[in-house]
């Protein structure tokens, strides 16, 4: 959008430098989150973050939620229809082998664990003379034998995932992982005649399986370290190298016997297919209701699943199947392999293919294996069925993929989410060994623009908090289909948009702008306090001549809001508008009349309005909270070389003569 021009919001939006505003946010949230006295939460880290960023996400960004959408685009919903209504997600599991002789997924974890893969872990050979010169050799957080440790972690979960995507993944994982072993074993064995080529170099090798770009980051972050192969006690290697290609080949030769007419998961899949083809109901347009999509991570499963369908559906159950990747070729029996031509043939409706004559008009795709290339931007509601041949670890990914038919303008009145689990204890599934190593890594790459490094200890704090959020979040997948915004501890665009507000008010001044116009300043309501909201004043202000260049540190500049508490404390400063806004709609909202009970108790503790000293002090504290905390923040701007504003001291623009109270609500 920018062009790497630093400062293009500079005029527009009030942002000076984007590289400065987005590292002190970085900075703000790395502060935060190695916070360990109980106050690490949402509202916390929304009021560190400085406003800049918000301004940056408010200007920038539309985030449309269903909620949203159903609440005000009333008229637009009539034009392209309605959102379907959600049917119970339906949970799968299915043992690996139909004839019992492969190990349990559970039993495999077990077995994985103990697995050493020392050929991702040539710090652990280095003789004890050149040990010094490893350890201080600092890879972000992480010494090289952390970070090697962790990189087994991330490889024996990428195994598990591969598992759980199908057993012929599994088995294409295996082969790769004894081939590097192989690999590695040439090599020495090469430097052992030669003593030549004695360098080795573990990124040379390619990790994972090029489609967990997560994995991959994690791996490739930090230095190059190459190994001399002199300073490695190779014979022991070779040993333990040896063990762990046998434990992998036993294991792989009993994956490969596991063929299509063995494969228990691919044979349940056949039968939903199966139940939903044949099924006789119709969609909105009276046409058979009978499409599927089948999401997996891996191409590589998904051309297994495409190979094991593609007859089968045509031959028996008489549909056309497609196959979409985001790395290999695709596949397709009606029409061209063109990627949007196959989602076109697949959705025909959604995608206007009558508007396309070289297409085929009489015919449909009505099975489609895709990756997560279409979990995101991809309009397919023609379809009615999603379903998970595997359970991505990121919540978010599995309602993107359901999202792409639980959309606006579905010709489908029900939608269905169908979940193939690992197995069936979900509550194993989540506390699988090695998932703590796997994700320090990837916590570990989040801190990569940071100034202060996370250290280890905070990083596994970071990586726990991590699963044991989206942990929470899959497990609500077995009995229910979350909406982004149920997520109550996530931080959302929609915590940095006001878009929400700007709709009300577009609704409010239709229909009472004259009356607003009129309304005198200083007017106010009394609103009754909640559990969450204690009694006091949500003031607003405008500032009447205010300070060069404030929105960067207040982002509804000139007007300041701030909710202060009767006992003088403040309990939303300005900076937290989007919060304050929330809590204002939440108090007022639905009361159309004065709460007479509560302006007759304020009229007689203020007899009437002659005695407002109460008030008055509430009022000095917030004006007060605004000086400081505004110069604070912005002193803070100036220190960090972030372009902070120098206010001019022989005047100050925060006494309460240069401010006009707009409204307040008054919270007993």
């Amino acid at each position: 959008m920018t062009e790497n021009d630093d400062n293009a919001f500079r005029e527009t939006i009030g942002v000076a430098s984007l590289k400065d505003s987005l590292a002190q946010t970085q900075r703000q949230f790395n502060e935060w989150a190695e916070e360990t006295d109980g106050t690490r939460n949402r509202r916390s880290l929304l009021t560190r973050l400085n406003p800049a960023f918000f301004k940056l996400l408010d200007e920038l960004t539309i985030a449309r939620s269903r909620k949203h959408i159903e609440k005000y685009y009333e008229e637009a919903i009539d034009a392209v229809g309605n959102f379907p209504k959600r049917l119970p997600p339906q949970s799968e599991y299915a043992e690996i082998d139909t004839k019992g002789r492969f190990m349990t997924f559970d039993k495999l974890n077990d077995e994985i664990s103990n697995y050493k893969l020392s050929v991702f872990n040539p710090a652990k050979f280095i003789k004890p003379q050149y040990r010094k010169e490893i350890q201080p050799s600092l890879i972000k957080n992480f010494s090289q034998v952390e970070r090697e440790h962790h990189l087994i972690g991330m490889m024996k979960v990428n195994f598990l995932k591969r598992l759980e995507s199908s057993i012929n993944s599994f088995a294409i994982t295996l082969d790769r992982t004894i081939g590097k072993i192989e690999d590695l074993e040439k090599r020495i064995k090469l430097f052992q005649e030669t003593q030549q080529q004695s360098l080795f170099d573990l990124e040379t090798f390619e990790v994972f399986d090029g489609e967990d770009e997560e994995l991959n980051e994690a791996f490739q972050i930090g230095a190059k370290l190459k190994y001399d192969l002199r300073e490695l006690d190779i014979d022991k290697w070779l040993k333990e190298l040896k063990e762990d290609k046998q434990q992998l080949d036993l294991i792989s030769s009993q994956a490969k016997q596991i063929d299509t007419s063995r494969d228990a998961k691919l044979h349940r899949l056949k039968e939903i297919i199966s139940e939903k083809v044949k099924n006789l109901s119709t969609n909105l347009h009276g046409k058979p209701n009978r499409k599927v999509v089948v999401f997996t991570a891996f191409s590589d499963t998904a051309e297994y699943l495409y190979k094991a369908l593609e007859d089968w559906a045509k031959n028996d159950l008489g549909v056309h199947i497609g196959l979409v990747t985001g790395s290999k070729a695709n596949k397709a029996t009606l029409g061209r392999t063109y990627f949007n031509e196959i989602l076109t043939n697949f959705s025909p409706f959604s995608k206007n293919r009558h508007k396309v004559p070289t297409m085929p008009q009489d015919e449909e795709i009505d099975i489609l294996i895709a990756t997560d290339c279409i979990s995101e931007g991809q309009n397919l509601q023609d379809c009615a069925c999603v379903i998970n041949y595997d359970i991505h670890w990121n919540p978010v990914r599995l309602i993107q993929r359901f999202g792409r038919i639980d959309r606006l303008g579905s010709i489908n009145e029900y939608v269905q989410l169908i979940n193939f689990w690992a197995t069936d204890d979900l509550n194993k599934y989540i506390n699988l060994n090695n998932r703590i190593e796997a994700r320090m890594a990837l916590v570990d790459v989040s801190t990569t623009t940071s100034d202060n490094i996370l250290l280890p200890d905070k990083t596994k704090k970071l990586a726990e908090d991590d699963l044991n959020y989206r942990d929470k979040q899959l497990l609500r997948f077995k009995d229910d289909i979350p909406d982004l915004e149920d997520f109550e501890e996530t931080i959302a665009l929609n915590d940095f948009s006001l878009d929400d507000f700007r709709a009300e008010l577009a609704d409010q001044l239709d229909e009472n702008r004259r009356k607003l116009r009129n309304a005198p300043f200083g007017i106010y309501a009394v609103a009754p306090s909640t559990e969450d909201n204690p009694t006091g004043v949500i003031f607003c202000f405008e500032q009447k001549e205010v300070v060069g260049q404030a929105e960067k540190v207040n982002p509804l500049q000139p007007f300041y809001l701030i909710y202060i508490k009767s006992d003088g404390t403040v309990f939303y400063s300005f900076v937290q508008a989007k919060q304050m806004l929330e809590t204002f709609r939440s108090l007022c909202s639905g009361n159309d009349e004065p709460l007479d009970e509560l302006c007759k108790q304020f009229n007689q503790e203020t007899k009437n309005g002659e005695d407002m000293n109460f008030y008055d002090e509430l009022l000095k504290s917030a004006l007060l909270d605004i000086k400081n905390n505004f110069k604070q923040k912005n002193a803070g701007n100036l220190f960090a070389g972030r372009s902070g504003t120098l206010v001019d001291s022989n005047k100050d623009l925060f006494e309460s003569s240069n401010f006009r109270l707009i409204t307040w609500l008054i919270i007993k």
